[in-house]
């Protein structure tokens, strides 16, 4: 009964050693397709670092001036009595539909706008630089958040560097009088550093030379340079029937 009694010797599948050793360090990393680094720079804002860093004191600045702008305790928020994550809330959205409207479409609804503004900033302020190896757990964690975003078809490149540039633009707004320069340099180093590794899985095999990192696709550069190359192609076409008429005539 059963294989106990079957007098029949059980078979091994023995491994080779190669086949088995994993490091198991490795499955945590982001292992899929990165853009290049000029297809990344295509896309950040002009007005943040060419190569931002993350530093532990930058992210703790980015901390301590968000509790005051949370905390309605700036000399310009206090003359509204309400809430700050209100005024900033308002304010931010404001100036993100002005300045490009098709954000309307990523942001149909005003839950979804709050829920995605409050994981933005609980990101970036949630992020530890106290060692070389937690930036690098911050690249990694910004990689995988990439990759999630080219799931959301409405979203498009331009919209990263317009949603980030506004947030640290509108902090800036509120802080008023203690908006300085190394405040400035901490959001917009903390904020660029989490853009730059966000974008390069996000761009990975699908930039468009024509677009650029505000809101437009440069649609006459196109039309020139499109109706260039057919009009080079007809020409080829022509040239290559007039020579085969003249060998056939020879």
């Amino acid at each position: 009964m059963g294989n106990a009694q079957s007098g029949k010797a059980a078979k091994v599948l023995r491994l080779r050693q190669e086949d088995v050793d994993v490091d198991v360090d490795h499955l945590g990393s982001f292992s899929f397709g990165l853009a290049h680094d000029y297809e990344v720079q295509h896309y950040m804002p002009p007005q943040f670092p060419i190569i931002p860093l993350l530093t532990k004191d930058r992210v703790m600045t980015c901390q301590r001036t968000w509790d005051l702008v949370q905390n309605a305790s700036t000399e310009k928020m206090k003359q509204y009595g309400k809430p700050g994550i209100v005024l900033f809330y308002d304010e931010f959205f404001y100036r993100l539909f002005e300045r490009d409207t098709t954000m309307a479409l990523v942001f149909p609804n005003t839950k979804q706008r709050g829920e995605v503004l409050i994981k933005a900033l609980t990101f970036i302020l949630g992020v530890r630089a106290d060692a070389p190896s937690d930036v690098e757990n911050v690249k990694n964690s910004c990689r995988f958040l990439g990759h999630r975003h080219r799931t959301f078809m409405k979203v498009r490149p331009h919209h990263f560097a317009t949603y980030a540039l506004t947030m640290v633009e509108v902090v800036m707004y509120w802080l008023g009088d203690l908006a300085s320069h190394n405040v400035g340099q901490a959001w917009s180093n903390t904020t660029g550093f989490i853009l730059r590794y966000l974008l390069e899985p996000y761009l990975y095999e699908r930039t468009d030379p024509y677009e650029l990192y505000q809101n437009t696709t440069i649609a006459a550069v196109r039309e020139i340079t499109e109706s260039s190359a057919a009009s080079a192609s007809v020409m080829d076409n022509k040239t290559g029937r007039a020579s085969t008429m003249s060998s056939a005539r020879t």
